[in-house]
């Protein structure tokens, strides 16, 4: 299976080794790439303890898991990602699926390194939404009805 984040690369050499801690990031864009992917597998537990400990409370596990739980994402696309030492910036677009409405937004994240790479804050953009169709092509590229496609994964 290929790597939710985009890169071409299967998930098992991309992002799943950094979700299983088994590899270190060492890159911003490797933790923001492994968030993304774990915001697609539901994997709360890695997105919350990847927050800064300083944000972990304004983030509380719950908000998280609801969001993650009532959403699908279907693109990630980074724009630009560059880094010093103690602190780092990925620049990206996301394009999701809530309650039949595609959204999109692009978002330059802020990371700091702390004995391993944390996200702290991001600026968002919201891009416009839009209402889909049953019978729209899905946004997520697979040629299939929305009904026949996401709008059915959803509502499971």
């Amino acid at each position: 299976m290929l790597c939710y984040c985009g890169s071409a690369q299967p998930f098992a050499k991309c992002c799943e080794p950094f979700i299983l801690e088994i590899e270190p990031i060492v890159q911003c864009e490797q933790l923001m790439r492994s968030r993304y992917s774990a915001y697609c597998q539901h994997n709360i537990s890695y997105i919350f303890k990847t927050y800064h400990p300083s944000k972990q409370e304004d983030n509380p596990y719950d908000a998280l898991e609801n969001f993650a739980n009532s959403v699908h994402f279907i693109k990630l696309e980074v724009h630009e990602a560059s880094q010093n030492p103690l602190e780092g910036f990925v620049k990206f677009s996301v394009s999701y699926i809530q309650d039949n409405v595609l959204y999109q937004f692009t978002e330059r994240s802020r990371f700091v390194f702390d004995k391993r790479w944390f996200y702290i804050d991001g600026q968002l953009n919201d891009g416009p939404s839009i209402k889909l169709g049953r019978n729209d092509l899905c946004p997520c590229a697979s040629g299939k009805k929305f009904k026949a496609c996401h709008q059915h994964k959803l509502s499971s």
